[in-house]
């Protein structure tokens, strides 16, 4: 049986595990052997500024073919790099042709959101399940999430003015198995009807948009939306009921304690929880503060990690009344930041005092 006579598949099996100069070789030297090795080539692709190799665009956007054999495409583009008109012309062009994406990273300029338009050819990205962008959030992200019924992970770097927020609006329909959100928090309310599980949040989180987060509030409603999807149609009510936020990171300018009490109540399920805080202290916070919130953490059963700007805490089993450690419960201890015991005998005394090797060490646990 001639080697060319083999089946697509088994001439893919076999050419998947040749270095990339091999394959190119066989693309060139057999017809046969082109479509196999074409789908290997182009089944990955990541280009750069970095790497010089921003043109391979050109070459996807005049071969339709290719640009269709692409699963997971990335483009990192640098702002000093000179791109023209025409190059996101291209991208656009290659996208609409890279329907059986499964993961797409675009790090381009903010203002380029237009290459995620549908234009004159209806595109949808049934596979697609991770889109991560540094586009500007608006119509036309929109209209491009409305094509990806299947994403899971959805990453988004630019914040996002409250005008705009307001402006904009996620038809309830869009993006129905989301689990994983990195990006402004902000856009919360607009994605708050979805399964999701892990949440990333980047600017403040305020202490309204706390309510976003509760598996209740996030019942799916019906939302006949702002934005039309011009490229398909989404059935009504198809979204996944929401569940627990599992894991969450988020930044706010409110009291910390204040804010992760909201974030127990809201989400009683959290396995994971990073605060940072910008919030203006006058005064070093005392004892009853970190106590506030060791308390608030003993009511989320199921957290095992926990961060509070930079410093993490550490859980152990609680003591009983008895003395025997309760496996089943757990405390919260902070990090050493305020010394327990100090020599007040140094404090009163201002005159140089020669510490001995027991005065030299304070008890910086409680």
């Amino acid at each position: 049986m001639s080697f060319t006579a083999l089946p697509p598949e088994l001439l893919d099996d076999i050419f998947h595990s040749l270095p990339t100069s091999s394959l190119l070789a066989l693309a060139t030297t057999c017809s046969s052997f082109t479509p196999s090795a074409d789908r290997i080539l182009y089944r990955h692709i990541a280009l750069s500024s970095h790497t010089h190799n921003l043109n391979a665009v050109h070459t996807l956007a005049s071969h339709p073919a290719l640009s269709s054999l692409v699963r997971t495409f990335t483009l990192d583009v640098d702002d000093a790099d000179p791109t023209t008109a025409d190059f996101y012309v291209a991208l656009q062009r290659a996208l609409r042709h890279m329907e059986g994406l499964t993961s797409l990273e675009l790090n381009v300029g903010i203002n380029e959101s237009w290459v995620l338009k549908c234009g004159d050819r209806e595109s949808a990205y049934p596979s697609l399940q991770h889109f991560s962008t540094s586009v500007i959030f608006d119509v036309n992200t929109i209209s491009f999430l409305l094509r990806t019924p299947s994403l899971l992970s959805l990453q988004l770097s630019s914040s996002v003015s409250p005008s705009d927020v307001a402006a904009l609006e996620i038809p309830t329909e869009a993006i129905p198995e989301l689990e994983s959100y990195t990006g402004p928090a902000s856009l919360l309310r607009h994605l708050s009807p979805r399964p999701l599980t892990t949440l990333l949040l980047s600017d403040d989180l305020a202490i309204d948009d706390v309510q976003y987060l509760s598996s209740a509030a996030r019942a799916p409603s019906s939302s006949a939306g702002t934005v039309a999807s011009c490229c398909m149609t989404i059935p009504d009510g198809c979204a996944r009921p929401p569940t627990d936020v599992q894991v969450l990171s988020a930044i706010t300018s409110a009291s910390p304690a204040v804010m992760i009490e909201a974030l127990a109540e809201a989400c009683p399920h959290l396995t994971c929880l990073r605060v940072m805080t910008t919030c203006a202290f006058w005064e070093a916070p005392d004892l009853s503060f970190y106590n506030r919130i060791a308390q608030t953490l003993s009511t989320l059963p199921s957290l095992t990690a926990f961060e509070l700007s930079g410093m993490h805490w550490e859980s152990r089993p609680k003591s009983s009344v008895t003395g025997i450690l309760d496996v089943s419960e757990k405390e919260w201890v902070s990090p050493p930041v305020t010394p327990r015991v100090v020599d007040v005998e140094f404090q009163e005394n201002q005159r140089e005092h020669e510490f001995s090797v027991n005065e030299a060490f304070l008890d910086w646990s409680y």
